[in-house]
């Protein structure tokens, strides 16, 4: 029986091998194109070419223009650099391997997904993300998708998630785990600092908050002296409806005035900002504390957990990168080779499906929401262009 995942693991892992669901528009692909190395044209203008060779696979340099241009609109306003491009195309080129290797896992391991199992997971996601079925089948038909091709895409994904369901397989700690991570980060991550409860609230003008103020010196609850009644005419930033915890070290720069309050004083109204007055009431204090073990545990386990899982899927995809054959044909798109080992970046890239016969000639691949290849060795043989 496959074992439950993790949601998010799930979310991670896929994105380092297959597109998600509606943003797929199916790659496209020709057989020609068998030109290897970088053309010349007389009329300057840059033939299609291969570019590299995974596992006998053309992938020319149409495709991998296009994974770039996915990528960095993924990346919006940042920029990037020059010297930042050989590792795009970089990261690009593994998993287009990883892709291969993963199509080629999910055949040795027999795994296959019947019409009616991605008929059904393409109508709950239709449920889930559109108003109606017929919105979403009108969304296809609008981008050019053929539902049988979409139907193909979901069915390549639904064996991808099986096949790492498996990879995974059950995941196990121990309490001793749980505890030893606790004890070591217990001071990093679960120690609350000394600090007081505060009722705080800010206004845009100083008469705003001078009123509330007034009010509770006249001795009107906070409740009361910040209620819809008396801020419906003003400009509120924020008010607490509940006492916040502020620590001891944050009572300086504009919060200074609170800092020598003691407990159920009124502050003055001081200026957090510019155009941000506020008016504050000092609680109890809290004592310093790291919280009990039995109250974090069960976060413990599932972070731990999710590594666990994190891990499988590195050493699986360490694997199906190791076994890939990669055969450069341009080798000036990608970093200088060193002793056959390819840096790979740790940004992600769009991933291309791999239902090519030979050839990859271009892919309207999409976001992947994970980690990229981690870097290993690979077999990798450059060549001159021909």
């Amino acid at each position: 029986m496959i074992q439950r995942v993790n949601r998010t693991v799930m979310r991670w892992v896929m994105g380092i091998i297959v597109a998600a669901f509606l943003l797929s528009s199916f790659l496209m692909y020709e057989s020609g194109g068998s030109r290897r190395g970088r053309p010349s044209s007389p009329d300057g203008q840059m033939q299609d070419y291969v570019v590299a060779e995974v596992n006998g696979r053309n992938l020319n340099r149409s495709a991998l223009d296009q994974m770039m241009m996915q990528y960095l609109e993924q990346l919006g306003s940042r920029e990037i650099a020059s010297t930042d491009m050989p590792y795009i195309y970089q990261s690009a080129l593994n998993q287009y391997a990883v892709e291969l290797q993963m199509e080629q896992e999910v055949r040795n391991s027999d795994i296959k997904i019947s019409d009616a199992e991605a008929e059904q997971a393409m109508k709950d996601y239709a449920d889930q993300a559109f108003p109606t079925r017929e919105a979403f089948y009108q969304y296809l038909e609008r981008s050019g998708i053929k539902t049988a091709d979409y139907r193909k895409s979901v069915a390549r994904q639904l064996a991808n998630e099986q096949m790492l369901r498996s990879v995974i397989g059950d995941v196990t700690l121990s309490e001793d785990e749980t505890v030893q991570f606790y004890d070591t980060t217990k001071n990093l991550f679960f120690r609350q600092p000394a600090g007081v409860m505060v009722s705080i609230a800010d206004f845009t003008s100083r008469d705003a908050a001078e009123t509330v103020r007034n009010l509770l010196v006249s001795g009107k609850t906070w409740v009361e002296a910040t209620s819809d009644d008396v801020t419906a005419s003003m400009d509120v930033i924020n008010i607490t409806t509940a006492p916040v915890f502020i620590s001891d070290t944050a009572f300086e720069g504009n919060l200074a005035p609170m800092k020598d309050l003691v407990s159920g004083e009124i502050s003055p109204v001081f200026e957090v900002r510019s155009d941000d007055y506020a008016v504050a009431v000092k609680h109890e204090p809290v004592e310093e504390k790291i919280t009990p073990y039995d109250e974090v545990s069960s976060d413990i386990r599932a972070m731990l957990q999710q590594r666990k899982e994190r891990e499988a899927v590195d050493n699986f995809t360490q694997r199906l990168l190791s076994e890939a054959k990669i055969v450069i044909h341009d080798e000036t798109l990608f970093p200088a080779q060193t002793s056959g080992v390819l840096p790979v970046t740790t940004e992600t890239l769009p991933v291309q499906s791999a239902d090519a016969p030979d050839s990859a000639t271009s892919t309207d691949a999409v976001s992947a929401d994970g980690l990229a290849a981690p870097q290993i060795s690979l077999d990798v043989v450059v060549t001159s262009g021909e």
